[in-house]
């Protein structure tokens, strides 16, 4: 929130963006900014609005594939859980610079936004190699 806390009753939007080439079916929007499609800027405003939505969906998906490497814990002192989120982010880095690895040995030179190694997969086998060294 700009500006600070407020009280103020807030006003949402649902916006349908349509179908084109590159989405396969019309994509929903809520919003609480004002969007309008009358004249040729308020379409724009609208259009950088999304793309900016949708930018952030990636980082929201991201974060829940964060969770999938997280252990569960009831401990609630404040060293043992950042030590958790820190071992998490590692595995998860980890998780990324393998699939980043696994496309470019293939020659991929396109963008594929699901990964070639699932998160199961990179768990699995790193599961595996803890126990062989343990």
């Amino acid at each position: 929130m700009k500006g600070g806390v407020t009280n103020e009753r807030v006003t949402t939007t649902s916006v349908g963006l349509p179908a084109g080439a590159d989405r396969g079916s019309p994509q929903p929007f809520i919003t609480n900014s004002e969007v309008d499609d009358e004249i040729g800027l308020n379409r724009r405003r609208t259009k950088r609005k999304l793309k900016r939505y949708n930018k952030r969906g990636g980082l929201e998906t991201s974060y829940k594939k964060i969770k999938e490497f997280a252990a569960w814990t009831i401990s609630r002192a404040y060293e043992v859980r950042s030590f958790h989120f820190g071992f998490v982010v590692l595995l998860y880095s980890m998780w990324l610079l393998v699939d980043f690895l696994v496309q470019v040995s293939l020659d991929v030179a396109e963008f594929r936004p699901t990964p070639r190694v699932t998160a199961d997969q990179f768990r699995r086998h790193l599961s595996r190699r803890l126990d062989k060294l343990i």
